[in-house]
């Protein structure tokens, strides 16, 4: 009886170690084609602000402060927010995401960026 317990525990840690895995192989994927799809833009010295692009890549290639974005789209500040796309941001706040964008690149014009 005792066996047949190990052999249960060890085989649900072998399957939540492989969903994991699975889980974050998917994410890098994900990111990877993203940054395969855009890899001339991001090498250029285009500011503009996209709707394929993250919080946190619009901060770090604008200069834009974290505030001014989510002021903009009207969330709160939060860790998985800021490695959404914009289109998925807007999406799930019911926003209209090519007046959102043109209005942060509206911004970005007025900072002179």
């Amino acid at each position: 009886m005792k066996d047949k317990k190990k052999f249960v525990f060890w085989s649900l840690l072998l399957i939540i170690l492989l969903l994991l895995t699975v889980v974050f192989a998917a994410r890098t994927i994900q990111k990877y084609e993203t940054w395969k799809q855009h890899k001339e833009y991001l090498k250029s010295d285009n500011k503009t602000i996209q709707d394929w692009m993250s919080v946190n890549l619009i901060v770090n290639r604008s200069g834009i402060p974290k505030e001014l974005i989510y002021n903009e789209l009207g969330i709160k500040e939060s860790f998985t927010n800021d490695r959404k796309h914009l289109s998925k941001l807007c999406q799930e706040n019911n926003l209209n995401c090519t007046q959102v964008v043109s209005e942060l690149n509206r911004l970005l014009g007025e900072r002179g960026i």
